[in-house]
């Protein structure tokens, strides 16, 4: 294999992987707002509040595996102070 060949594989695998991790914080993102608008039953104000809570836990680098527990409690909570 000549350098031109070895440079085009090269590149080839760096853009494939760069588009799977793309790829997958996009999906990661749908997911999360999915879970958002499920969470909020067609209440924008509180598809609202939820979306501040989430970048709340962005911010404060909450792990990934915990948004769904925190997020729910977060609904709860907008239901107990709003009733």
């Amino acid at each position: 294999m000549d350098t031109t060949s070895i440079f085009i594989i090269v590149i080839s695998v760096v853009l494939a992987v760069a588009f799977k991790l793309f790829l997958f914080k996009r999906i990661r993102h749908w997911m999360d707002q999915d879970l958002m608008k499920g969470l909020a039953d067609n209440n924008p104000e509180k598809l609202a509040f939820l979306q501040n809570k989430y970048q709340q836990l962005l911010t404060e680098k909450v792990k990934r595996k915990d948004y769904h527990q925190h997020l729910t409690n977060f609904a709860e909570e907008f239901e107990q102070n709003n009733n």
